[in-house]
């Protein structure tokens, strides 16, 4: 008997506990998201122009600038002329850049072929995604808040909601941009 308990005293003594305090949760863990700030968004996979899905999640540990725009917004035009500069600017800072295009001309939710031709047009290479109306809500819990176009979203290398845009401002980007680089230290 005192043999076997010295043995169990003595593994035990041996057994190591993991720190897991260091470690970066994993975002497929986390037991609530929401689009409300300093929250996790919701993961949402959709189909990219080149007919890829594309899921939000993983890019985790990238700055990621969600732009929600429709084929038939003027300034969600002018955004997108200008996106694939800003993409090419801030890459190698490893700055995601993402058009979820929701409509097109007549109110349908966009489709991969639109949302090629919305690429083309603007010469983006940067990832446009088929989005529709089903992705906005007036509950953060339940969408994204869009009220009004184009709509930017800024998601941290933590995968956290750390801002939002109405309206397109080249100005404002960038300096919304800048500011989620000095919080990274880069």
């Amino acid at each position: 008997m005192i043999a076997i308990l010295l043995l169990l005293i003595s593994c035990t003594a041996e057994l190591k506990v993991e720190d897991t305090t260091s470690k970066v949760e994993n975002p497929s863990t986390w037991s609530t998201c929401s689009q409300n700030l300093d929250d996790h968004p919701c993961n949402f996979t959709l189909l990219d122009q080149n007919g890829s899905n594309w899921s939000l999640y993983d890019h985790y540990g990238s700055i990621i600038v969600l732009d929600f725009s429709t084929e038939w917004c003027g300034y969600c035009n002018v955004s997108g002329s200008t996106i694939q500069a800003l993409q090419n600017e801030y890459t190698n800072l490893d700055v995601i850049f993402v058009t979820l295009l929701i409509e097109d001309n007549y109110g349908n939710p966009a489709t991969k072929e639109l949302c090629a031709s919305w690429a083309d047009r603007h010469s983006i290479t940067a990832p446009v995604l088929a989005g529709s109306r089903e992705l906005i809500s007036d509950d953060p819990a339940v969408g994204w808040q869009v009220t009004g176009w184009p709509r930017y979203y800024f998601i941290n290398s933590d995968m956290r909601l750390v801002g939002m845009q109405s309206g397109y401002s080249d100005s404002m980007l960038k300096l919304k941009i800048e500011e989620l680089l000095g919080d990274t230290g880069i």
